[in-house]
């Protein structure tokens, strides 16, 4: 514990490549910071930094010490977090990054339900479609479809939700048939490369030996009511569906697609604080209402 100073410290003065500027940030003077370090390195007996003319640089030794040093104050922020969603699990901070895939409809709406019911939590939420963020240590928890995961990752729950299409036509046929095949004669609205539904869709129509089709790429949160005025069909989860549907040119086709998981996935032996167990409690819920009620005629909940 007595060293976390002289580490933040470290850290800060590699980043800014130089003592003086560290100082500036910490509001001490240069001379103050360096006789710290210098105290440091004695009593470690080992030199941290080489002093250049304009400014400094890790030694090998450093480099090791700093890879230690970034560890250690993780693991000390982890437990501030732990204990401070033990004292009351009502404040903080609760970070998560959501799939482009899924950053639309009924994800944002449970979103909203928790900001309502942790009031005094901030909520940081970010676009990624891998667990980078969480290796990182950037969010607390991640949405993805399909993850791909290692060892210092765990999936915590996991709901298989079915991909569904939807027709955006100013112009609607009479008739409402459709069929698989007719995929291959209009414009596919989808997810973006590399997101679990995207990896899903592409996977179906090479079993249904269909042709790949011509697509735009969006993201959830891109999408609107009006894709494009040229008929399109949108192809995404269905929870994504929600708050889309319902409007005059909007209607679900009845094609089975298959599913994706919806999984939220955090990093293994990381503390699971109050807030994310209260978004995970609201997530669960909310995947799991039954969804009986068709689409395009108000929301599922």
């Amino acid at each position: 514990m007595r060293h976390l100073k002289i580490y933040r410290a470290i850290r800060l003065i590699q980043r800014e490549g130089s003592i003086r500027k560290a100082a500036e940030k910490l509001a001490v003077s240069p001379s103050a910071l360096n006789r710290s370090v210098q105290a440091f390195e004695e009593e470690m007996n080992l030199a941290v930094f080489e002093r250049l003319p304009h400014g400094v640089r890790l030694t090998t030794a450093g480099e090791l010490l700093l890879n230690l040093v970034d560890r250690h104050l993780t693991e000390f922020d982890d437990l501030q977090a732990q204990l401070t969603s033990m004292r009351d699990g009502m404040s903080g901070t609760f970070r998560l990054s959501i799939g482009t895939d899924l950053d639309a409809g009924l994800i944002l709406d449970l979103v909203a339900e928790f900001q309502t019911s942790f009031g005094g939590v901030s909520v940081e939420i970010v676009n990624a479609d891998d667990a980078a963020p969480l290796q990182r240590r950037d969010v607390d928890l991640a949405l993805l479809t399909n993850p791909v995961t290692d060892d210092t990752l765990e999936v915590i729950y996991a709901h298989e939700m079915p991909i569904v299409a939807w027709s955006c036509d100013p112009n609607p046929p009479s008739t409402t048939r459709f069929d698989l095949a007719d995929l291959e004669g209009v414009r596919l609205v989808v997810p973006p490369e590399g997101t679990g539904t995207r990896i899903a869709i592409s996977h179906f129509l090479r079993r249904k030996r269909l042709s790949a089709p011509v697509t735009t790429a969006v993201s959830a949160a891109h999408l609107s009511p009006r894709v494009g005025r040229a008929p399109t069909i949108c192809v995404f989860p269905e929870t994504v569906a929600e708050g889309l549907l319902g409007f005059s040119d909007q209607r679900r086709l009845d094609l089975d697609l298959g599913t994706v998981q919806i999984a939220a996935v955090r990093v293994q032996q990381v503390p699971i604080t109050r807030p994310v167990q209260g978004f995970l409690a609201i997530l669960q819920r909310g995947l799991e209402t039954d969804r009986s009620r068709p689409m395009g005629q108000g929301p599922w909940r």
